[in-house]
Order: structure tokens, then C-alpha cells, then sequence
């Protein structure tokens, strides 16, 4: 038998003298910022190890004897095992270490119980909130009785494929009527005409008119005093009829009204007249005196001698019955001769009858007839000369011979014979304008937009009320360029540029901003913006949508635009707006309501076709419960009672959590208030807690008589009102709410003309962690700038926060840019921007002013050559890289003014297991020249003294698929 402690020989080695320094406890070093922190002292490998080199111990002299290290040895196994036993206890003590720290932890139960140490429950998610608009049942010619649309009003959504539907509820009472059902605004101007007018509408299409006709637009004025001078008569230019409408535009080139002579438009009682015939004076059609001789009184036969004596052919006989030269001769011959010139003897018009050369019945009395002495060094082009008004007193028809011919007339006799001298109007050259005919003007259409924070409604609507809301829904304006515009291009907002033609229509995003200068920009109402269209040099910059729904920014000169007519497949865009007040006119309007909105509109909407309903009412997504909660127990303490449905709705609100809980206890029909803890309440207050697990179930619980009151004993006399539902699922696009569950009575439908926003879903872990230091940071109030940023951030609803703080200029204050959940952008008159000006408000400083804006969503692109392990495949390889670049790069890891770095860009994509070298090709900003930037900076609001500062940027990875290419 071989002696154990005998000397070994060399070439043996039994591990004996191996492993003579323990492995354990490791030392443990974490730095700040880790995601997850080592806890571990050693594991299964460092625990043998450190089991072996104390075998060899010299403070251990009794296991000397102990000469194998072979694993199969007792003493080994058992070691093995207790190393075993040590790796899974130290994995466990890790897991702890890291629940018990906020940044760690990994378990929503750690979190939960760790923010209820400093008083902040995870917040349990909010309702999404919208605007539902009514539309009443109306009978034509009929009135119909106002109603209300009571609170919890139901309305359901059609859902789409893989959807279910959501329901929402009423949450304010509201009154309504049917004559609120589409009100549209002020369209067109009562026709006035005025001075510098060149065009009118015309009622109907059967006008028969056409370019050449002459009308007559007069009034009272001039019906009361035959000397007036209010009155116009032009020749028409151009008839163009809109069929749509049922009128005719009618147009000319010479303006109202007449420097000389002194002549103004009419003024009050306006009339529109046609003059459906042209005609002449009895006697311009007579021969000239001058080629017919009385000198041979011997003969019967009368030459035609011209002025300079010379005979010619004979072309007239006059012989009376005897056989000698007749009396007509003689009488059409008496004249006054002037020089050499013979004249018919009174060849001129003889007041105050006006004798026309047709026979024309449809020449009536109290109609007009207009004399134009066509000369051509005076009037206008259309009618030159002098033009008289005169209103036919009495009309015959007669039968006139004179001056070498006879005719059937109409003799006029005018109301009176201002300027009817044969001075002014010779038989000759005058132009009789006759046979008028009355035609019905109708108002003038407005062309311009509508936009801004002021609106003008057709008529008069009584019963509105300031803070009511209001749903806008219409086409958007359309613009088209000038047939002669070229060399244009639309700048998208993505800095692509689209190359535009002549004729191209794009809508309106934006109101229009005059440019003067080289910068100078200034903001223009519709109205001006319609008036300056068509001038020369006034350059204009327009946010524009083309038909691809691209955004940009056109910079053109007013005269290469024109506003063009909406068309019935344009889609609609609605918003709401809200009153602020009702625009009192002095003295009251009794055609028009004015309205000032507390916002400007978000949309340029074109005014034809924008219709505003005022039934609209707030709505929340939920759905009403009322149920028996239990029967109270006056011996047990704290008793708690579970809610039968869940999860609990709970609505934004200006609370410092922005939300607010549905519930409503009632406890033998006593209602009972709900508080945030039990502890330190009085013990008879009728109040009670609630609590809610992983699965969103509610649990009430009441106090012990100590703090708080007990319940009194009694059979199911606890009752619940509450609402259900909440989260992500009910934020829905605008128009898909229209299922009415209640319908209250006269109410026929119901639509939400915006989306649903603000629906939040349970907080997250990575929330939770940022959100629940932040209450103790603004102990529910804010004071500092750094307070308000921190306050909006943990809101419900809000995801991101920036403050600025502006000493001065025209947005002194504080600059607060935020970001919705998940990037959403918050709406201007949605429920989650008004709660939380109210809270800053009611606990921050009431008197310093405050500019909520929306951030702006900048993007990236980047373009990457990898080269992969070559015992790996590339597409999985590829798939984990793009997914690391978007997790980095992604809204939620993301903050504001945070730049991007090529060297950050390659570290994450290194990162990824199976990338063995990665090379930056490209990195840009979206919309920007392809190539490589070092680093894309993101801005962040600044303060200026002259102008509103930008909001804060956040950028992030562009949506597009991030080129990646494998290195051979």
C-alpha cells in the first residue's frame, strides 16, 4: 500500500498545492447611472475555487490529509454542491439588491412600494377625451323646442379590423337646438354699389345677358329727385354664370361712379336695370338737305346736285295733285341755309318729347331710357360722350313723316329735360338705350378664407355663450399659380423641394405672411390677404399642402396666386373652437352673429363651404356603472370592498396629477369623499381610500374609527357609481364615434368632428422611475423654472417637458414646450393642455404668463456599413442593429436639444452582438443633402426681445428604413 504522505515523484501533480488564494467575496464596484448593479459576491466558479484553496490551507492543518482534487471525490461533490447552493442564493440576493433601488428594479410591485414610501401611486392610466358633436331633428318651415343633452349621454365607435369598440360618455350637460346644426358663416355682403365697382351678382342664370349689353344701376335718389345724379349706366365686359350657386357675375371695365361729370353711385334702395334695346332718334336716318335742289321751281322733277353744283342722277320726284311741285317738297325744303349747307327745317330733337325710331311696345311707362351723344373726345370707350338718365311719364306710338321719310316711332316723354337740348343730343349721332328691363342683384360672395380668432355667422343665432365650443368643419382653401408662374418650388418641411407649375393647385396650411424686406415678416389677415392677390411686388410666403398631403413652404409674388373653388371630393378638416365672447355691434346686428374664439383657428378654411354646429358637447371614454358595493359592517375595521368591473376610468383633470377618479361612494345615500390616504383623518369623517393591483382591480377601503370613520352596519348599503374603461385604446381618429347607445330625445346623430386624445394607458416601470422623484422634487407646486418642467412632466398625459424662462419681449413668461405620450402632439383646445394651465396656475404663480406650445419632431437618417462575424448570419445580425438604433434613437430615450454624434451612432451598433466593425456612411438630417454631418445638433427655445422664440426640437430616427450594408 502506497504511504499517502510519502514525497510524490515530479512528473505527478495532484492539484494539492492549487488554487492557495480564495475567489470570494468578489469586490463589488458599481457607478452611478447603471441600469443594473452587481450584487453577486462570487458565483458556482469562484465558490469551488475558493472551496479548494481553503482545502490547501495552511490555517486548516486537520484536511492536509486530504491529498486528491480529483471531482469525483467526496469531499469535492459536497463542495461542488455547496457552491452550487451559494451561486443560486447570491443570484436572489442580486435580484434583491436590485428591486430595492428605483433605477433597477425590474418588478412593478418594487416600484409601486417604493414610490408609496415618498406618497406617489403609479398612476393608474387616463381617459381619452374628445368633443361630440349633435345633430337635432329639424322640420322644414317648423320650429323646434330647444333640448339639453343630458350628462352620460352614450355614443360608440364602428371599429376597425382587429379593434373593439370603445364607448364614450357625456360629461357636461348641453343645450341644443336645430338651428344649430350647421350654421354657416357670412358668405357674402349685401350688394351696395360704390365707387370704383366694376362687377355685381345677379340672382338666377336665365339673365339673357351678354357681353355688349348696356344696364343701369340707379335708386331711390334718383326716383325722388329726376336732377340726381346717383345713378350709372355701363356696357357690360364679361357674364359669367355660376352654376352651383344659381347667379350670374356680370362685369365692365369702366368703374362707378365720374370725376366729370360729378357723379356718385347710387346710394340707398340700388336697382339694376338691362337694356334690352338700341336704338336711335326719329330723323338720324334722313337725307341730307344738301342733295336736293329747289332752284328748278319750273319742273317736277327734283336733281340730286352736290355742294360743289354739279348735277347727277335723279333720284327723287315730289308732284302734288295738280301736277306742280308738291307742299312736301316745299315744307322739307324750307330751311336755313348756313353758307352753302342746307339743313331740314327743324332738324332737331324737340323737347320734352323724345321720339324714337322703332315702334317697340315693350317701351313702357316707368321705365328708363338713357341718350349717349357719342362723341368721341368725351365719356368712355364704351359710351362716349355725354349720357343723360331719363325715366319715361308717357309713351306713344306713333306714325311720323318728316325730313324726307316717314316711320312708326315711339314717343317718349321723360320725367325731365335736364341736358335734352339739341345741343347735346343731335338726331344724328345720338344712341337711344331703351326697353329696360328691372333684374334682381343678389350679395356679393366673399372669396377670402376663413381664419384667425374672429367669426362672422350668416345670421343672427341667439343663444350662444361665451366658453360654449364650437365644431369647424370645411374644405381647405384652395390656391392655384398663375398659367404664366414658373421657376416654382414647394420647400417641404422635410427640405425635399417639389418643382411646381403653372395651374398646379396646392390647399392652404397656414394663414399667408407678407414679406417686406429681406425679413421682415408680417402676418396677414384673410381679408387683406384676398385684397393683395393679383399685385404686383407684394411677395408672399404660404404654407402649403400639395396633393401628395406634403406640408411646405412656397415664397411667390401675390399676382402668380389665385384663390380657386373647393372642389366635392377635397377632404373636410373639423377642429373646435371655443367662445370667448360674443362681438356686440353698435347698433345690434340683426342679420349677423360675431364671434371671438379663445384660439385662432388651426385650419384655413374656405368659406363657402365651413359649417359650424354648436350642439357639441365634452365626452370621455368610459362607460357609466352603478352597482351595490356590499353591506357595511360596523365591527370590522378598515373593511374593504372590491369593485365588480375594471378598470376605473379616470378623467384628466387640473389636479397636480392631471386626473381625476370616477368613483362615487355612497353609504346609506350619504356620499362619502374620497382621499389619497387614511392616515391623520379625523375619526368621524366619512372619507375613503382606494388601492389598485397589477390588473387594474379597484379596491375601496374604509377607515377604523381611529382614522377615518367605520362603516355603519346595514345590508347593501354601500353603492357605487363609477365609469369604466380608459388607456391607449380610446384615442380614435375624428368621425368614427357616431353609434348613438342613448339618444336623447330629437337628437338624430352624433359624430366627434376631432380625435379622441389624451387616452393613457397604466404608467410604465420606466415612467414610474422618472416620473416618482419628480413629486418630490415640486412637493405638488411650482415655483422655480426648473418646478414647472418637472410639474408638467409628471401629468397626465404629458411625456417630455422643457422650460424657459423670458424676462422680455413679446412672449415674457415662462416658455413651456411639451410632448404628448409617445411623441403625440397635444391638441391647442383638448382637455390635457387646458387641465394643466389650470394646475400651474392654481399652484404655481398665478400672475406670470405661460405659452404652452407643442415641441417640434425633428429627424435623422443615417446609412451604416457593417461588418459581421463571419461564422454569423448578416440579416439577423442587421435586424438587431436597426432594432438598437431605434430603441437609442427612439422618442422615449430621447430629450430635448439632445444631439446625435456619428461616434454615438457607431458605439450603439458596435454594441450588437455579431458586429465586427461599423462604418457611418451617412448622417443627416431628414430632408437634407445626403452625407455625412459629425454631429446633428437639436435647438432649444431661445429668448429674443422682437419676436416669439422657437419651440424646443427633439431628434430622433427618421421612420424610413435605416440603409444598412454588410462589408465583405
Amino acid at each position: 500500500m502506497t504511504d499517502p504522505c510519502a514525497p510524490l515523484p515530479r512528473a505527478v501533480d495532484c492539484g494539492c498545492c492549487a488554487g492557495i488564494d480564495a475567489a470570494t467575496p468578489r469586490r463589488l464596484y458599481n457607478p452611478r447611472g447603471l441600469e443594473a448593479i452587481a450584487y453577486r459576491v462570487g458565483r458556482h466558479g469562484d465558490f469551488l475555487e475558493s472551496l479548494r484553496a481553503r482545502l490547501s490551507s495552511a490555517d486548516l492543518p486537520a484536511l492536509a490529509a486530504l491529498t486528491t482534487r480529483e471531482a469525483n471525490d467526496f469531499t469535492l461533490a459536497l463542495g461542488d454542491a455547496l457552491a452550487s447552493s451559494l451561486d443560486v442564493l447570491t443570484f436572489y440576493t442580486e435580484r434583491l439588491a436590485n428591486e430595492h433601488y428605483l433605477r433597477t428594479a425590474t418588478e412593478r410591485l418594487s416600484v409601486r412600494e417604493m414610490a408609496r414610501l415618498i406618497g406617489y401611486e403609479l398612476a393608474p392610466g387616463v381617459a381619452a377625451s374628445t368633443y361630440l358633436a349633435f345633430t337635432l331633428k329639424s322640420v322644414p318651415g317648423a320650429s323646434v323646442a330647444p333640448i339639453t343633452v343630458p350628462v352620460g349621454t352614450r355614443v360608440q365607435s364602428v371599429p376597425g379590423q382587429d379593434e373593439q369598440a370603445q364607448s364614450f360618455e357625456t360629461v357636461a350637460s348641453t343645450p341644443a337646438r336645430a338651428e344649430w346644426n350647421a350654421i354657416p358663416v357670412k358668405a357674402s355682403t349685401p350688394w351696395r354699389p360704390a365707387k370704383g365697382d366694376t362687377a355685381l351678382w345677379l340672382d338666377g342664370l336665365a339673365t339673357q345677358l351678354q357681353p355688349g349689353d348696356a344696364i343701369l344701376i340707379v335708386g331711390q335718389a334718383r326716383l325722388d329727385a329726376p336732377g340726381s345724379e346717383h345713378w350709372d349706366v355701363r356696357v357690360l365686359d364679361a357674364v359669367a354664370p355660376d352654376t352651383a350657386a344659381q347667379r350670374t357675375r356680370v362685369s365692365w371695365r369702366e368703374p362707378l361712379g365720374s370725376v366729370f361729370p360729378p357723379m356718385d353711385p347710387a346710394a340707398t334702395a340700388a336697382q339694376v336695370h338691362v337694356f334690352r334695346q338700341r336704338t336711335a332718334l326719329f330723323g338720324h336716318n334722313a337725307p341730307d338737305a344738301n342733295l336736293m335742289s329747289a332752284n328748278n321751281s319750273d319742273s317736277n322733277v327734283g336733281q340730286l346736285i352736290d355742294q360743289g353744283g354739279n348735277s347727277g342722277s335723279i333720284i327723287h320726284v315730289f308732284i302734288d295733285k295738280g301736277g306742280s311741285p308738291g307742299s312736301l317738297l316745299d315744307s322739307a325744303f324750307t330751311a336755313k341755309k348756313t353758307g352753302t349747307l342746307w339743313e331740314w327745317k327743324d332738324f332737331s330733337i324737340a323737347p320734352p318729347a323724345i321720339d324714337l325710331a322703332t315702334d317697340n311696345p315693350k317701351i313702357v311707362a316707368d321705365s328708363w331710357v338713357a341718350l349717349v351723344s357719342n362723341e368721341p373726345d368725351r365719356g368712355s370707350p364704351e359710351l362716349p360722350g355725354y349720357t343723360e338718365l331719363y325715366r319715361v311719364a308717357r309713351v306713344m306710338q306713333l306714325t311720323r313723316s318728316n325730313f324726307g321719310i316717314s316711320g312708326k316711332i315711339t314717343r317718349v316723354t321723360p320725367d325731365t329735360t335736364e341736358n335734352l337740348t339739341p345741343e347735346r343730343f343731335t338726331l344724328r349721332r345720338t344712341l337711344a338705350l331703351a326697353q329696360s328691363e328691372r333684374l334682381v342683384p343678389t350679395a356679393t360672395p366673399l372669396w377670402h378664407p376663413v381664419h384667425g380668432d374672429h367669426l362672422v355667422l350668416d345670421r343672427r343665432v341667439d343663444g350662444l355663450h361665451p366658453g360654449q365650443p364650437l365644431a369647424l368643419t370645411g374644405r381647405r382653401q384652395r390656391l392655384s399659380l398663375a398659367s404664366e408662374a414658373t421657376g416654382l418650388s414647394l420647400v417641404l418641411d422635410s427640405g425635399e423641394s417639389v418643382p411646381l407649375e403653372g395651374g398646379d393647385e396646392l390647399f392652404m396650411a397656414a394663414p399667408a405672411v407678407r414679406v417686406i424686406g429681406k425679413s421682415n415678416l408680417k402676418a396677414l389677415d384673410a381679408e387683406t390677404f384676398a385684397a393683395l392677390i393679383g399685385q404686383p411686388g407684394v411677395h408672399l410666403r404660404l404654407a402649403l399642402i400639395d396633393r401628395d398631403a406634403r406640408q411646405g413652404t412656397l415664397e411667390v409674388d401675390a399676382d402668380r396666386i389665385r384663390l380657386a373653388p373647393g372642389r366635392s371630393d377635397d377632404p373636410a378638416v373639423s377642429e373646435i373652437g371655443v367662445i370667448d365672447t360674443i362681438v356686440e355691434t353698435t347698433p345690434p346686428s340683426r342679420d349677423h352673429t360675431r364671434l371671438r374664439l379663445q384660439e385662432a383657428t388651426a385650419h384655413v378654411f374656405e368659406r363657402a363651404s365651413l359649417r359650424i354646429n354648436a350642439n357639441v358637447a365634452p365626452a370621455t371614454h368610459g362607460e357609466g356603472v352603478e352597482a351595490i358595493l356590499g353591506s357595511g359592517d360596523a365591527g370590522a375595521a378598515n373593511q374593504r370592498l372590491a369593485l365588480d368591473q375594471a378598470p376605473l376610468t379616470f378623467v384628466g383633470a387640473d389636479t397636480p396629477s392631471g386626473r381625476a377618479s370616477t368613483l362615487e361612494v355612497r353609504v346609506s345615500d350619504v356620499q362619502w369623499q374620497e382621499v389619497a390616504t387614511l392616515h391623520g383623518q379625523p375619526p368621524d369623517r366619512h372619507v375613503f381610500a382606494t388601492r389598485q393591483d397589477d390588473a387594474g382591480r379597484t379596491t375601496v377601503q374604509f377607515g377604523d374609527g381611529r382614522e377615518g370613520a367605520r362603516l355603519p352596519s346595514g345590508e347593501s348599503n354601500v353603492r357605487a357609481r363609477y365609469r369604466k374603461g380608459l388607456g391607449t385604446s380610446g384615442n380614435l381618429a375624428s368621425g368614427t364615434l357616431t353609434t348613438l347607445l342613448s339618444r336623447p330625445l330629437g337628437v338624430s346623430e352624433a359624430t366627434n368632428p376631432v380625435p379622441a386624445t389624451g387616452g393613457e394607458d397604466a404608467e410604465t416601470l420606466a415612467r414610474a422611475r422618472h416620473n416618482a422623484p419628480l413629486t418630490v422634487l415640486t412637493l405638488e407646486r411650482a415655483v422655480s423654472i426648473d418646478d414647472y418642467a418637472n410639474f408638467a412632466r409628471a401629468f397626465a398625459g404629458i411625456d417630455k417637458a422643457h422650460a424657459l424662462w423670458l424676462p422680455a419681449g413679446p412672449a415674457q413668461g415662462i416658455w413651456l414646450t411639451l410632448a404628448g405620450v409617445d411623441g403625440a402632439e397635444l391638441p391647442v383646445t383638448g382637455d390635457t393642455l387646458a387641465n394643466l394651465r389650470q394646475a400651474l396656475v392654481r399652484y404655481g404663480a398665478p400672475l406670470v404668463p405661460l405659452r404652452l406650445v407643442n415641441y417640434l419632431d425633428a429627424r435623422f437618417r443615417c446609412r451604416l456599413s457593417l461588418k459581421v462575424l463571419a461564422s454569423l448570419e448578416p440579416d439577423p445580425v442587421m435586424a438587431r442593429v436597426e432594432a438598437a438604433l431605434r430603441d437609442r434613437f427612439g422618442f422615449a430615450r430621447r430629450a430635448f436639444g439632445q444631439a446625435v454624434s456619428v461616434d454615438e451612432v457607431a458605439a450603439v451598433a458596435q454594441a450588437v452582438r455579431g458586429v465586427e466593425a461599423v462604418h457611418v456612411t451617412r448622417l443627416h438630417r431628414t430632408g437634407t443633402s445626403p452625407t455625412v454631418v459629425p454631429r446633428l445638433f437639436a435647438a432649444l427655445p431661445v429668448a429674443s426681445l422682437t419676436e416669439l422664440p422657437q419651440a424646443a426640437e427633439l431628434l430622433t430616427l427618421d421612420a424610413a428604413p435605416i440603409e444598412l450594408e454588410v462589408l465583405p
